[in-house]
């Protein structure tokens, strides 16, 4: 318990320091890149059959806090997990269709979107990563937001 308070105050103390000194461009791209996450689920729902302008609506739905922290947590998640960023958005695409939002700080959350993606079940090392993203996760939401 004790090392996971350690383990939760060095991260939070690195990513504090790392947004300091993250370039302005980088920033840029990461907005860009954040920002492609809804057109490309908004694309996905277009595509199967929903209005655009009802599948913009929905993509913004499923997240849960501003969209550059959204899209740090799904790169963590994505790189991670070696999970394919398609897959992702499809499954967001999905989400979206539930009217539920995606929480990438839950680990509960991860672990049902890694099962649905990688349709088999998760062994105890996969289980250990995402437990680590969820507390990654966490710790960029909370030092961003």
């Amino acid at each position: 318990m004790i090392t996971r308070k350690i383990l939760t105050l060095t991260l939070l103390t690195v990513t504090l320091t790392l947004n300091a000194s993250i370039p302005r461009d980088l920033r840029n791209t990461t907005r860009q890149q954040s920002n492609s996450i809804t057109n490309r689920v908004a694309t996905i729902l277009f595509n199967r059959g929903i209005e655009e302008h009802k599948a913009h609506e929905l993509s913004q739905a499923i997240i849960n806090t501003n969209e550059e922290v959204f899209s740090m947590m799904l790169e963590n998640f994505a790189d991670t997990c070696a999970i394919d960023k398609e897959s992702i958005y499809q499954e967001l695409s999905k989400i979206a269709l539930s009217k539920k939002s995606a929480d990438f700080t839950s680990y509960a959350f991860l672990v049902k979107l890694s099962r649905l993606i990688k349709s088999t079940y998760l062994e105890a090392s996969e289980l250990k990563k995402i437990e680590a993203v969820a507390m990654k996760n966490q710790i960029v939401y909370k030092a961003f937001v």
